[in-house]
């Protein structure tokens, strides 16, 4: 085992291509962590170090419940490490594949959203979220790890000899799997990938390579989750999109909808309709249900009359007799009835004010003639007042209405208001000028005057103060103005799209002005631009057929038949296409039989060869049948070729042959016999040419260190880990394939592994005896001894844990008989001592 100082290796949980991770304990804190250490062959990169430490410690500030915490990030001597929190809740995904619960699934995903959203507001794409890199704890919760690693990598080459590659190809988004910049949704689609193994059982897309699975993440549609997980599709829709603008924008927004899921299958209510909704909000252009705020209903708020303005205003207390004839306006109510009273009295007699006056004048009351003042003038005849009365019914009657030289109905009548606020025939006068004015507006709107409708309805409406028909009639005027301002704007629309070409559609002249005839159906302009948008699909027509597109030409004349069923140039059209297709007939069958004697004679391409006759007709007739049964026997007859190729060992001309014969009948079972030969051929070349260059003098020089190095770490028992005998050897193997000196070193490996195992067994140093084990497991996976080794070591670790018990140390008992189960799941000292481990302490 390698050495850290600070740290106590306990024993290794995993290895992969660039790291390995072991189960030590943090000696100053007495704490089990996760330490990562990476693989010493990275070190040939002399950047790679210092970015794996610059990156390293940018992660180990992200502090997030659901992301693997850092605790300290250093270099000791070859050995880049992490030291991070350690998860023991085991693996995410079960051993045998068995898919896991809905809930369980649902709540992964929601908290690694959390982690995610967490990180890229940080400024962090992770790029490799997969089932490995999401970890459980003891209470079930999980967390994502390996933040910074990816980071680190890609500054380095994207492929190197080693064959690592940035990201996983199961998990990739469509994005990444093309090898363009990527940011937070690609993330959210790996996180799709894994809930659909979570509950499946298996990823949604599975190949024999790397490629074929990228190529599937683009091309191939998202998988359909079974009919009872129905309510969850629209939420792996969401995930899987192709396009990232169709995906959850953000882990925030996943792990809501993700929570109201939950919250629905705890509550009994989730349902596919109810689902669908909750998707349809988050996506841009869509539907939304909104929420109805209150709006005043029509008349709720009633314009102010005049009468209304000047109710409850106070009567002056004191006046000259002509100042108030001036403002009658302002006389106290009873006053008014009573004077309405006296004047229905009034037969022009003149006598009996003259006497009145004089009375009064007499006795020299002059503050009773104040207190009866409005008495008095009551029998007062107003001959001024007749006479306005009089010249307004007769302006009325003229029709002269409104005007501004004090002679028009509304100025004589508002003038005798003035006299005499509660005139009568004022007052009726001035309705029918108000009712006149109406008529007037409602007129001129219907003879589509709208600028002298909107002037006689304010006159109107000044005059009677509003009312229903006032409302209404504004109604349909704001309607007509409505309609006018949408007609001059679909004429516009039409306009515009007539000169930029399109014609037929949605956006299109046609549709524009369709629209503009359904809103005025006599407009001749909408007629006239109908006739023009037929004279350019009959010229679009035209065209096609002297470009020789027969269905183009066919399609423009089922369009323009739409469109003007009438139209004059139908016939013609229909005609020109009819002769033209008897022409091409003819000559399609002559290019035909030339093809095939071509494909006969062995004639495949060049400018006269059936490759070239073949594809020519098809052009000229996509649906040919004929022409297209052709091409897929030159297809078969250029993998022939091919084949003969392979086997004079011309892998460059069966190379180019082949392409050829994939292209025109790449699912004959001609080139799916091939393709596996070719690929088998192209590796084997490599191989060889690999195999036959020589290694330079610096590189034997190298071989030669490295060679002794691997013998002496093999001598030492180091031997799997970093920078170990197993790295050492295939250092060589990876710059001289064949070195006998490198694969005899990698075949000592497991006998050395033996020898090391039985002696740590014999010490009590179990830890190290499971390393050797994984040593032997790692190297030589068949050996025979393996399975009684393993069950041996389960013993020595089942007396750990026995001993432990027996010391009160609990959860170390724990961890020993946990191991113990993992190495010899039917040990018949199991079931006893976990019994044990499970009774309560005494």
């Amino acid at each position: 085992m390698i050495e850290i100082p600070g740290y106590h290796i306990l024993r290794q949980l995993g290895r992969g291509g660039m790291a390995t991770v072991y189960l030590a304990m943090q000696e100053s804190v007495q704490r089990e962590i996760a330490l990562k250490v990476m693989s010493t062959s990275l070190l040939t990169d002399p950047d790679f170090s210092e970015r794996f430490q610059r990156e390293a410690r940018i992660a180990a500030k992200l502090h997030h419940r659901h992301v693997v915490g850092i605790h300290d990030v250093a270099r000791h001597g070859d050995y880049n490490y992490i030291a991070m929190e350690y998860l023991g809740g085991g693996a995410l995904l079960a051993r045998d594949g068995t898919p896991r619960a809905v809930p369980f699934a649902l709540r992964v995903t929601r908290e690694i959203a959390l982690a995610l959203n967490y990180a890229h507001a940080k400024g962090f794409v992770h790029r490799d979220v997969k089932p490995d890199n999401i970890l459980l704890r003891e209470d079930g919760s999980s967390a994502l790890t390996d933040f910074g690693i990816a980071r680190a990598a890609d500054s380095a080459t994207r492929m190197t000899r080693t064959g690592a590659v940035i990201g996983t190809p199961h998990y990739m988004s469509p994005e990444q799997a093309r090898g363009r910049t990527v940011d937070g949704r690609a993330d959210l689609y790996s996180l799709g990938v894994v809930l659909y193994e979570l509950l499946i059982g298996r990823v949604p897309y599975n190949a024999d390579d790397s490629l074929a699975v990228g190529i599937m993440h683009i091309t191939q549609p998202i998988p359909i989750l079974p009919e009872h997980f129905a309510p969850l599709q629209p939420l792996l829709n969401r995930l899987l999109a192709k396009q990232p603008d169709e995906r959850f924008q953000s882990g925030a927004a996943l792990a809501d909808a993700v929570e109201q899921l939950e919250l629905r299958i705890a509550n009994g209510e989730l349902a596919l309709d109810d689902v669908e909704e909750a998707y349809r909000r988050e996506v841009p252009g869509t539907d939304r249900p909104r929420r109805l705020t209150p709006r005043a209903l029509p008349g709720s708020e009633r314009p102010t009359t005049p009468s209304a303005a000047l109710r409850g205003r106070a009567e002056p207390a004191l006046g000259r007799l002509d100042d108030m004839m001036a403002d009658n306006r302002l006389r106290p109510q009873e006053f008014r009835a009573e004077r309405r009273e006296r004047a229905q009295k009034r037969d022009g007699s003149g006598r009996i004010w003259i006497g009145a006056i004089a009375a009064v004048l007499l006795l020299g009351a002059g503050t009773a003639a104040w207190r009866y003042q409005d008495r008095l003038r009551a029998l007062i005849p107003n001959t001024e007042l007749n006479s306005l009365v009089a010249r307004g019914e007769k302006a009325l009657a003229e029709g002269k209405l409104i005007g501004t030289q004090g002679d028009s109905a509304r100025e004589l009548f508002q003038s005798a208001r003035a006299l005499d606020a509660d005139n009568d025939a004022a007052r009726r006068g001035l309705n029918q000028v108000g009712e006149k004015l109406l008529d007037a507006a409602r007129g001129a709107l219907k003879a589509g005057d709208v600028a002298a409708a909107r002037s006689e309805l304010a006159a109107a409406e000044e005059i009677l103060g509003g009312g229903a028909r006032i409302d209404e009639l504004k109604a349909s005027l704001r309607g007509t103005e409505t309609r006018g301002t949408q007609i001059e704007d679909l004429l516009k629309r039409g306009d515009t799209a007539l000169n930029a070409g399109r014609l037929l559609g949605d956006d299109s002249a046609a549709a524009w002005y369709r629209k503009l005839l359904e809103a005025d159906p006599g407009s001749a302009l909408a007629k006239s631009g109908l006739d023009k948008v037929a004279r350019a699909q009959a010229q679009l027509v035209r065209d096609a057929l002297a470009q020789g597109n027969d269905t183009l030409a066919e399609q423009r004349i089922a369009d323009l038949a739409q469109l003007a069923p009438n139209d004059p140039a139908l016939p013609e059209l229909r005609a020109a296409l009819t002769q033209k297709r008897t022409s091409d007939t003819q000559a399609q069958d002559q290019q035909l039989v030339r093809a095939e004697s071509a494909l006969q004679a062995g004639r495949l391409g060049g400018g006269d060869g059936a490759q070239a006759l073949f594809a020519a007709a098809l052009k000229r007739d996509p649906n040919n049948a004929r022409a297209r049964a052709g091409l897929h026997k030159v297809g078969v007859a250029y993998a022939g070729i091919a084949t003969k190729d392979l086997d004079s060992g011309n892998l460059v001309a069966a190379e180019n042959n082949f392409r050829q014969a994939e292209a025109l009948a790449g699912d004959s079972a001609e080139v799916r016999v091939l393709r596996p030969r070719l690929r088998e051929s192209r590796e084997a070349n490599a191989i060889a040419k690999e195999q036959a260059k020589e290694p330079s003098l610096a590189e034997r020089a190298r071989i030669d260190e490295l060679l002794g190095e691997a013998d002496r770490a093999l001598a030492a028992g180091a031997l799997m880990e970093p920078g170990g005998a197993y790295d050492k050897y295939r250092g060589v193997l990876r710059s001289d394939a064949s070195n006998a000196r490198a694969m005899a070193g990698l075949q000592r490996i497991a006998p050395r592994a033996r020898e090391l195992f039985e002696q740590a067994l014999s010490t009590g140093k179990v830890h190290s005896a499971r390393g050797y084990v994984d040593a032997i497991a790692s190297t030589d996976p068949g050996n025979a001894a393996l399975s009684g080794l393993r069950e041996r070591l389960a013993n020595a670790y089942l007396d750990e844990a026995e001993t432990r018990l027996g010391q009160g140390q609990r959860d170390a008992a724990m961890r020993a008989f946990n191991t113990a189960r993992e190495l010899s799941p039917g040990n018949a000292r199991n079931a006893a001592l976990e019994a044990k481990l499970q009774a309560p302490a005494q």
